[in-house]
């Protein structure tokens, strides 16, 4: 049997690749090669479909499997949801054979590689994309999916897996960035069979405190167990969100505050969430919890979320950082049965239920006074423009400055590298109370429009600065120039005059002239640091903990004060 499934696979990635795998370092070269290197690439673009609904010409563009490939055969950038895939295939006639310890530790030397930007030590086709890699690379919530793709075995066997597992915490030890997929053959022939979205999902649900609508279509609803929600998307990933209009969108601010409420405030997260609306093919109910409406389990097949999607994987991620802290929280679910409906039934609910106007926490620093305040003396101290409420046109840089600059600015100002790097990963975490810190400590009473703007002006100096050097540096100097920005801020920041940056008569020009300078310095010290430090460290997620940040800081300092 297992030589008719791999048959089956063979013949439908020829039908469907034929034409659109390069095999151009092939030619002139026999079938026999040639052939099993067309099924191992084809395999890998199939696995790029999987995880990211891309057509087959896409796919096919992904592959970068090559002489000295590192262990990446392809490599797909995911924009809309923020996210790499990337892939090592192994085609396997057999339907027998698994990944050898070797091959994982392969593919872990080349995702460290990539992910330090050290593009020489790949093929000629990963380095041809170099720039749109590297763009992704330096998005500080872009994510990363593993995939095994393999004929062979779908579990790995001990040696592989341990590999994987210590890689896995290296780089995931502040925030679950990376994840690991393996499809075997059974998971390939089920995608011959069902195609590349797999099958329909089934699920059973228990819920709590449930109640029902029966006309004029049929939909249930009540409160399921966070930790349940968690297991959907651990079994489906993004599958559950097939007729969705977006899928998970990765680490956002609005992400990381779901998944920061569920981590202290669990209890209370069915007050502070709008909830999940999935639509399904039918929904019965289980005999399990008799006639009461306090508690039913519910059988649901083809099942898709299509509101809500950012709340099912924040709870994911929560789930991943402390599973006890999910037990004591609820989610509001509906279900929305199908049968019966008219036909466009289900495109009008996705699209209704995904254009109402959300709140941000934008929203409710517009109604801090302080912001008011600092609106208007920006405006008459500095004939500057200062943007407070969603909705309205950003000014040019040159005629003021958002909201959104002067967080980021005071919060590296403050000289906490926890601010710094909320700054850098949780942006929205700076303003989501404003009755306390950290907003508060930025915000106040003694924070002058003179001391926003020019805090301001810094940020978007060292950002100039950077940028311009970033065009002169490549692999890991590169990455700690992007991903460090915000510490090399906050270092900047603490070698200028900051205690008269709320003097109106004191020339900030003088500040501002020291910034290209401080940022070369502070930017050697910093690489010196992190090579010193984490030379093997993954550098997105390490400019995204703050033990490390901190000791960062004082490397920096202290080097930096020994050269005065």
């Amino acid at each position: 049997m297992r030589v008719l499934h791999v048959r089956h696979i063979q013949d439908s990635l020829s039908d469907d690749y034929d034409g659109l795998i390069n095999l151009s370092d092939y030619d002139g070269k026999p079938e026999n090669q040639r052939r099993p290197a067309f099924l191992s690439r084809a395999l890998a673009a199939r696995a790029v479909q999987r995880f990211t609904g891309f057509s087959l010409e896409e796919a096919a563009k992904t592959v970068v499997d090559g002489f000295q490939d590192n262990g990446i055969d392809a490599l797909a950038i995911d924009e809309e949801n923020r996210r790499i895939v990337l892939v090592q295939s192994k085609w396997d006639g057999s339907g027998k054979s698994g990944l050898s310890q070797a091959d994982a530790l392969k593919i872990r030397n080349g995702c460290s590689d990539l992910f330090n930007m050290r593009f020489d030590r790949f093929s000629p086709q990963l380095q041809e994309r170099k720039t749109q890699i590297s763009e992704a690379l330096s998005d500080a919530a872009v994510t990363f999916i593993i995939v095994v793709a393999t004929t062979g075995k779908s579990t790995l066997p001990e040696e592989a897996d341990r590999v994987f597992a210590d890689f896995l915490e290296e780089v995931n030890e502040n925030d679950p960035v990376v994840s690991l997929e393996v499809l075997g053959l059974r998971e390939f022939h089920s995608m011959v069979v069902e195609g590349t979205a797999g099958p329909s999902i089934e699920i059973t649900v228990p819920i709590e405190q449930w109640g029902t609508v029966d006309l004029p279509y049929q939909a249930y609803y009540g409160l399921v167990q966070a930790s349940e929600i968690s297991t959907w998307y651990e079994n489906h990933g993004d599958r559950l969100f097939s007729q969705n209009l977006r899928k998970s969108l990765g680490n956002t601010d609005v992400n990381e505050g779901l998944t920061n409420t569920l981590l202290t405030q669990g209890e209370n997260f069915w007050y502070f969430n709008n909830g999940i609306t999935a639509l399904c093919e039918s929904v019965k109910k289980t005999p399990r919890g008799g006639a009461t409406h306090s508690y039913g389990d519910f059988s649901i097949s083809g099942v898709s979320v299509v509101n809500g999607a950012q709340t099912v994987a924040s709870i994911h991620r929560a789930a991943k950082k402390d599973p006890k802290a999910l037990e004591n929280a609820r989610v509001w679910v509906r279900f929305i049965s199908l049968e019966g409906c008219p036909p466009d039934f289900a495109i009008d609910v996705t699209r209704a239920t995904n254009t109402q106007n959300s709140v941000e926490s934008r929203d409710f620093v517009a109604l801090d006074p302080q912001q008011e305040r600092i609106r208007r003396d920006m405006l008459l101290s500095l004939r500057k423009q200062y943007s407070v409420k969603r909705g309205e046109n950003p000014p040019a840089e040159t005629d003021g400055c958002t909201v959104e600059d002067a967080l980021v600015a005071l919060a590296c100002a403050y000289n906490n590298p926890y601010y710094s790097v909320m700054a850098k990963s949780t942006v929205g975490r700076l303003s989501e109370n404003t009755l306390r810190a950290p907003y508060v400590n930025l915000f106040n009473g003694g924070t002058t429009a003179y001391r926003v703007w020019r805090c301001v002006q810094v940020m978007r100096s060292v950002e100039i600065d950077l940028a311009n050097r970033r065009l002169h540096l490549a692999d890991r100097d590169f990455a700690i120039a992007t991903h460090g920005n915000r510490i090399i801020l906050q270092l900047v920041f603490n070698q200028l005059s900051l205690n008269k940056v709320d003097d109106p008569n004191y020339d900030w020009n003088i500040e501002l002239a020291r910034v290209h300078e401080l940022t070369a310095r502070v930017l050697s010290s910093l690489t010196a640091s992190v090579e010193e430090a984490y030379p093997s460290n993954y550098l997105a997620p390490l400019f995204k903990n703050t033990t490390k940040c901190r000791d960062l800081v004082a490397r920096v300092e202290k080097r930096l004060s020994s050269l005065s």
